[in-house]
């Protein structure tokens, strides 16, 4: 059985999560899961070492690159 992904894993999802009120919110790693439900629940049980006041799920490809590969160039910029 091989440790990478594979296409029936699913999708790529970003978990962040914040200790208290005063914490900014933080990115604590990334998951594969068939659908948003199952995400959530995955994401609760790989961080619940530590005891959360809010975590958070959102698709990989929710998020928008600000930075091109290139050294010194934005997208997006004019």
């Amino acid at each position: 059985m091989s440790d990478k992904p594979s296409a029936d894993d699913g999708q790529l999802y970003e978990v962040f999560g914040r200790q208290s009120e005063r914490r900014p919110l933080t990115h604590l790693g990334s998951l594969h899961a068939p659908n948003p439900a199952l995400a959530v629940a995955r994401a609760w049980f790989v961080y619940s070492e530590r005891k959360w006041i809010e975590l958070c799920v959102a698709p990989a490809d929710a998020f928008e690159s600000c930075m091109d590969s290139s050294p010194g160039q934005s997208l997006g910029m004019v």
